[in-house]
């Protein structure tokens, strides 16, 4: 994998949630250190321009009722089909949410419609991704219950139906930070925080949606440690993991690897050009062969004895491109070697400046209190 580009000054935001939906990618709320969430307001919105590699706050349209606008939160997922982007969960300080909120990027409006079937308890902290014109939920942490759920929960996009699944009911989904995809109508959790020894395990779940079995496939050799609070992607119909936070051991994680679903193997990275710094609570988007990472937290350089448990938020952005094309190996030269761009076309001088210009959306790094944000 080689890193195009690191560019600063972007989305400061822990905890938040992005999509991608031709060629911008959506951020919805997160935590911010110098922000107040002890009154209710409504959420903020970001998008990323995937050419120019610009951050913008988006204004958008309540249809006519502010209810249909979330609240702003933290530990909540979002999930795209065609152009509707569903954010489900979350909370805001003691304030827990279990109501579903569509936007629609193409009129950057919300809506909030009625639903039916058996909702989920208010949670923060699980997964959630699209598999068959469903959205599945796993874990998180039920606010009534005061403990991490093992029930799976589907949601019907086209008849805004929930259903629960208690044929699926497994104490090996009572965790929180966990991820989940959807490859080839299999879904696959890796990582998570539970309550039960060991707390945090290097096992992958496999949930086959045809039979709707689970299964725990047996991996042979290298295994990410034993994570929560890291991101994981599909790019060709493999799994992309990065990052993470341990509390056992008080690590945060700075690598990528690879699970093949064919061969049941993960694979260990290496990153030319310099990766992404070890961080948990950030974002990553997939698109096409590219990786977008972004914000999170990670602890402070060089932190005195009494900042040892402070983390900084990150405001930062990394471009990987998974397949180490020649386009962009060139491309690396040219930015890391700041080679001049008056012999490349013009188009492409212009991604070169993209990539080589900062952002101004945000312009110093807070120190946040370790805590669950």
């Amino acid at each position: 994998m080689i890193v195009l580009s690191k560019i600063a000054g972007g989305l400061k935001r822990v905890n938040h949630a992005a999509v991608a939906v031709d060629g911008h990618i959506y951020c919805f709320g997160g935590y911010l250190g110098t922000e107040d969430y002890s009154e209710e307001r409504p959420i903020d919105v970001h998008t990323l321009d995937m050419t120019t590699l610009k951050w913008e706050q988006l204004e958008y349209y309540d249809g006519g009722n502010p209810a249909n606008v979330p609240f702003i939160r933290y530990g909540h997922s979002v999930v795209a089909h065609n152009n509707i982007i569903y954010l489900w969960g979350g909370r805001r300080g003691d304030v827990a949410c279990n109501k579903i909120f569509m936007f629609d990027t193409n009129t950057r409006s919300w809506l909030a419609n009625e639903v039916t079937g058996t909702i989920p308890g208010v949670r923060d902290g699980h997964a959630a991704c699209i598999a068959g014109g469903f959205m599945y939920i796993f874990g998180g942490f039920e606010e009534a219950r005061q403990e991490f759920s093992d029930t799976v929960f589907r949601f019907e996009l086209e008849t805004l139906t929930w259903t629960a699944l208690p044929e699926l009911t497994s104490n090996l989904l009572k965790k929180d930070y966990l991820t989940c995809v959807e490859i080839n109508n299999r879904i696959y959790l890796f990582g998570g925080r539970s309550y039960s020894c060991p707390f945090y395990d290097s096992n992958t779940l496999e949930l086959d949606l045809t039979m709707m079995t689970w299964s725990t496939p047996d991996v042979v050799g290298f295994k990410p440690l034993g994570r929560r609070s890291h991101t994981a992607v599909v790019v060709k119909n493999k799994m992309i993991i990065f990052g993470g936070y341990n509390d056992i051991t008080d690590e945060h994680y700075d690598d990528i690897a690879v699970f093949d679903p064919k061969t049941y193997e993960w694979e260990p990275i290496t990153i030319r050009g310099g990766g992404p710094t070890a961080r948990r609570r950030h974002c990553c988007v997939a698109v096409n062969s590219f990786l977008y990472i972004f914000g999170g937290s990670c602890p402070l350089p060089d932190a005195t004895d009494a900042d040892v448990h402070k983390l900084m938020e990150l405001d930062d952005l990394y471009v990987i491109d998974t397949n180490e094309s020649l386009r962009s190996m060139s491309l690396q030269v040219i930015l890391d070697h700041q080679l001049s761009t008056r012999t490349l076309t013009t188009a492409l001088a212009r991604e070169v400046q993209f990539y080589r210009s900062e952002n101004e959306l945000s312009s110093q790094l807070d120190k946040l209190n370790v805590d669950d944000h």
